[in-house]
């Protein structure tokens, strides 16, 4: 039995080295793209610079996209734009609670919402964390 098993492997040994390289390139590629969008850098455009100068044209440079770090403006925005809306939302038909961005806040009906100035309070009344809220 175990003979016949070597038999066909040797007999298919090409086509089965085709699809293990096509199985782990795919899979290779699914975990890098997991990790770029982890990073949330989105990709920029820039002007490339070329030899020939009449050739220059717009192209999106992938590489310095995931390079490039957020300067101390986008840093002091991004911090505004949090210290802005600290309150969080729950349902008077739920134990859950959740902050103003998530995809659950906006679908509670604005009869049923009852604000929290943060989130230790809606904690301090009962409430946990939605699990498809982040902070």
């Amino acid at each position: 039995m175990l003979s016949k098993f070597l038999q066909l492997i040797k007999s298919r040994q090409h086509e089965i080295y085709l699809g293990s390289c096509v199985a782990l390139i795919a899979i290779i590629s699914y975990n890098l793209g997991q990790i770029n969008s982890l990073k949330k850098t989105p990709i920029s455009i820039k002007q490339g610079t070329m030899d020939n100068k009449q050739d220059n044209k717009l192209k999106a440079d992938i590489f310095d996209a995931a390079k490039s770090e957020p300067n101390s403006k986008q840093l002091q925005n991004s911090k505004l734009e949090t210290k802005l809306d600290t309150r969080v939302v729950a349902s008077k038909n739920s134990d859950k609670y959740h902050y103003s961005w998530c995809s659950g806040a906006k679908r509670i009906k604005p009869e049923n919402q009852i604000w929290f100035n943060s989130a230790q309070e809606a904690e301090a009344k009962g409430y946990v964390l939605a699990g498809n809220c982040t902070k």
